[in-house]
């Protein structure tokens, strides 16, 4: 039997690294003896989201508008502020008939057997489109992507014509023989984590378990993404899936596909990854992609001890959670070794600098810890880069004053703030904690069962599986004159 011929196709395209996942697809189905090709919106010229833009003059007069928009009574403000964002978030929605058009040049070229499309959700309109080229081509198509292990959003995408199957958490250990139960057209909802759509509009299938063999795959192979159009050579490394604290109310990484349990791989083959794509790619930049590096103590410590033995001269950065239970080992000795061992930035969600609100969250952080961590990374050379939420349940006027007088007051060590307006992610705590109380939900992207919104807005797909929220609280004159000294101390930091 001749190989498969498989074409894996990448929507999620950062501007600085290729997509983790998608490497190890590519290694996982070569692996298996199949022929793959990788078709990335990239390698024809679109970029990806541009995730810290450069702060200007202007920017804080923007920022402002876009919060005060953000928590505008009036509808239509609202409507409108989230038109331009859907329309300026990247350049890969802005240019979908560039892509479509190479990407049916590329079906004609390499005319696989199969396509496997791996996607965010913000690009539901080009998921369509290319879905429709292969089924007028009679290419079946596997679905997949970091937030389809939600029922109501695998309900709706599952329906888009052209979509053969679509991979329901995850399923890498048993990529081979699902593709070729798609391709030989045999019914592939016998494999756990594979939904087909039904006859009544919903979905036949299973939600995979959380994968727990991490080791067992071979290394993501990157030697197919357009290393030419990166402004430089950065690889993805992931030492373990979901978070070791993930506990916090807002957050929608630990519903997704890889974050609904923690799970740590072996520090030993995380080292020999690291040397594998070091020699195999020259890489010596390196970006660690765990929702907290921190997790696995035994895992952080091997990386400060061993990472310039594996990469010599080599830089990186990660994420950490500061605080939790027991030694989050990011103390000011770590903090020295970090820096030795090459780190040069690490981020953290700092989220509020009012206590009250971080003990809502289910932070487990104490605001004295968080700063003297700062400060000891600053010490030792590493930048800081944090993020903060704004509008969060119960969050008055006071309370944002208290996070611009952190910022304030951390200015020196804070290389970067990132001030996000809070929405409510399907499937977190905060979500079902707010069904069950009298709180304004302004839907943006609604699922099925939720049909109503309370002040008018008409509901539409889950594509973000986001929904708007908002109180009389952040329409105050107080609550209001709040946010504008909180984001005039962010913009400070951010210049």
């Amino acid at each position: 039997m001749p190989p498969l011929d498989v074409l894996i196709v990448d929507l999620n395209n950062f501007s600085r690294y290729p997509t983790l996942s998608v490497g190890t697809l590519t290694s996982v189905c070569r692996d298996a003896g199949m022929n793959v090709s990788v078709f990335s919106p990239l390698s024809v010229g679109v970029g990806g989201v541009v995730r810290e833009r450069p702060e200007t003059r202007f920017s804080l007069y923007t920022e402002k508008l876009n919060f005060f928009l953000a928590h505008s009574s009036i509808r239509s403000l609202r409507s409108a502020r989230n038109w331009v964002g859907e329309n300026l978030r990247s350049a890969l929605s802005r240019h979908s008939r560039k892509v479509a058009a190479t990407f049916d040049a590329e079906l004609e070229s390499t005319q696989p057997k199969i396509v496997l499309l791996s996607t965010y959700l913000m690009y539901r309109g080009l998921v369509e489109t290319l879905a429709a080229t292969c089924r007028d081509r009679g290419i079946p198509v596997l679905l997949g992507g970091p937030y389809f292990a939600q029922p109501d959003i695998i309900t709706d995408w599952i329906s888009i014509p052209g979509v053969t199957a679509l991979a329901a958490g995850e399923v890498e250990a048993q990529l081979p023989i699902i593709v070729e139960h798609v391709i030989a057209g045999d019914d592939p909802t016998s494999i756990e984590g594979i939904v087909v759509a039904d006859e009544g509009g919903t979905f036949r299938g299973s939600i995979a378990r959380p994968f727990r063999e991490l080791d067992s795959t071979p290394f993501p192979d990157f030697t197919d993404f357009p290393w030419e159009r990166y402004p430089e050579r950065i690889v993805p490394i992931l030492t373990g899936r979901g978070c070791g604290w993930g506990v916090c109310t807002f957050c929608s990484d630990v519903t997704g596909t890889a974050g609904r349990s923690y799970r740590s791989r072996d520090p030993e083959r995380v080292l020999e990854e690291i040397r594998h794509q070091h020699d195999t790619l020259g890489a010596k930049l390196f970006v660690f992609t765990d929702m907290k590096l921190n997790s696995n103590l035994e895992m952080w410590h091997a990386l400060l001890e061993n990472m310039q033995d594996v990469a010599p001269g080599s830089r990186w950065i990660g994420n950490v959670h500061v605080g939790g239970k027991g030694d989050s080992g990011l103390h000011a000795p770590e903090m020295k070794a970090a820096a030795a061992a090459g780190c040069v930035r690490l981020s953290t969600g700092l989220e509020s600098g009012s206590q009250r609100i971080l003990d809502l969250m289910k932070k487990g952080v104490r605001l004295d810890v968080i700063s003297q961590f700062l400060q000891d990374s600053a010490a030792a050379g590493i930048s800081n880069r944090t993020t903060m939420i704004h509008g969060y349940p119960g969050e008055t006027a006071p309370d944002v004053l208290a996070s611009a007088q952190f910022v304030e007051d951390h200015n020196e060590w804070i290389e970067r703030v990132k001030v996000c307006i809070f929405t409510v992610s399907i499937g977190t705590t905060i979500d079902r904690q707010l069904r069950k109380e009298d709180a304004l939900l302004t839907v943006k992207d609604a699922v099925p069962r939720r049909n109503a919104d309370r002040d008018g807005d008409t509901p539409g797909r889950p594509t973000v599986a986001k929904i708007d929220y908002r109180t009389g609280e952040t329409t105050s004159r107080a609550y209001r004159r709040a946010t504008s000294a909180f984001l005039e101390k962010a913009h400070v930091v951010n210049r």
